[in-house]
């Protein structure tokens, strides 16, 4: 160690020191958890009382402070897919996140797989799934598809496959599942409620009922089809945006995550953009996350060039593309890939080489 090393190191201990001595009386660790600081002196902060509006900046500090360290190791909900917890950096936030594409794309079946995920892998959470356009009728057997991995008709039409005892079996298990989690998980549809009034009743019913610190999801199938009991607009565009603006004040009213599958303008068969989300500029600006949907081969069926190949179909399996078009929680911006079973309502990561893969044969087209 030569002589300036040396004077470098002792110049660093002695600003330490003093920077300790500073802080003494002023800060202290918290006693359940030590990595934790609070202030124990507030005049001591500055040396004198502190003003209205420095007591203000305070509190704002140690409540998002205090938040911070509510998060957990992971930072956000678990979504049961490692690519996207990857790109939030850990999890589900509280925000508005969008799933926008085209008609019979996959966004639907990918955020209910998400919400039933959440549900079954976080604690201390409630999902609210509303699907305002198809029935429980229509929803409850694409869940239990998609926990068992039968076919949709499977769960919906029991008394077809009597004679089937695994599959009767299958899907009493996932019956099962959605009794098991009635606690953390709730189903409705468009005859319970529709309007933006009903929903958010809903969402403080469910605050008054489970415990404290139980982190929201809502989720909403879809945008487009929120009715609004109080106002009445002269036009869809004014409807969609105080619709945008009232759903994103719920993720600050409440602390909730939001999620809503919203339309697009229609893109002659070609990938989406943030652009084409149809009807409003407001649902772009307010949303945290915009997850745009596409898959080619339910565009080009049999002539697509992305698609996978399952074992037991002859015929080429879609590969659901997501691209992150807009993501505030983190700075990714680019596509994952999400091998999907229509049938099931069930999506599987790709793996990182196949994601290579589809993103090759995007680029190459």
């Amino acid at each position: 160690m030569n002589f300036n090393d040396t004077f470098n190191f002792a110049e660093i201990m002695k600003q330490t020191e003093a920077q300790l001595r500073s802080d003494e009386g002023v800060f202290i660790s918290d006693q359940s958890n030590p990595n934790k600081i609070q202030v124990i002196n507030q005049e001591a902060l500055l040396q004198r009382p502190l003003t209205m509006i420095e007591q203000r900046m305070l509190y704002n500090i140690q409540k998002v402070d205090t938040y911070s360290w509510s998060r957990g190791s992971r930072g956000g909900l678990d979504t049961g897919f490692e690519q996207i917890n990857n790109v939030l950096e850990g999890g589900l936030q509280p925000g508005l996140i969008l799933w926008s594409g085209a008609p019979n794309t996959g966004k639907s079946a990918i955020m209910l797989q998400v919400c039933k995920n959440i549900a079954e892998r976080n604690d201390n959470v409630y999902v609210s799934y509303h699907s305002l356009d198809d029935s429980n009728n229509e929803l409850m057997p694409r869940y239990i598809a998609c926990d068992q991995q039968i076919t949709i008709a499977q769960a919906k039409n029991p008394e077809r496959f009597v004679e089937e005892t695994e599959i009767i079996e299958k899907r009493n298990e996932g019956l099962k599942n959605l009794y098991r989690h009635i606690n953390k998980f709730g189903m409705f549809d468009g005859n319970d409620m529709t309007s933006l009034e009903q929903i958010e009743e809903h969402i403080e019913n469910i605050l008054m009922t489970v415990p404290e610190g139980t982190k929201i999801v809502v989720a909403i199938d879809s945008f487009n089809d929120i009715t609004v009991n109080s106002k009445q607009f002269n036009n869809n565009d004014a409807r969609n945006e105080y619709v945008a603006k009232a759903i994103k004040d719920w993720t600050v009213k409440y602390n909730a995550i939001v999620m809503c599958t919203a339309h697009l303008r229609k893109t002659n068969g070609r990938r989406p953009t943030v652009d084409d989300l149809k009807d409003t500029i407001t649902l772009q600006y307010e949303a945290n996350l915009i997850c745009l949907c596409y898959n080619e081969v339910g565009v080009k069926e049999e002539n697509a060039s992305v698609y996978w190949l399952h074992e037991d179909k002859e015929e080429k399996q879609p590969v659901l593309e997501v691209k992150f078009g807009k993501n505030k929680f983190s700075s990714f911006k680019g596509t994952k890939f999400f091998e999907f079973m229509p049938d099931q309502s069930y999506c599987i990561e790709a793996t990182e080489e196949a994601n290579r893969r589809y993103a090759s044969l995007i680029y190459q087209a």
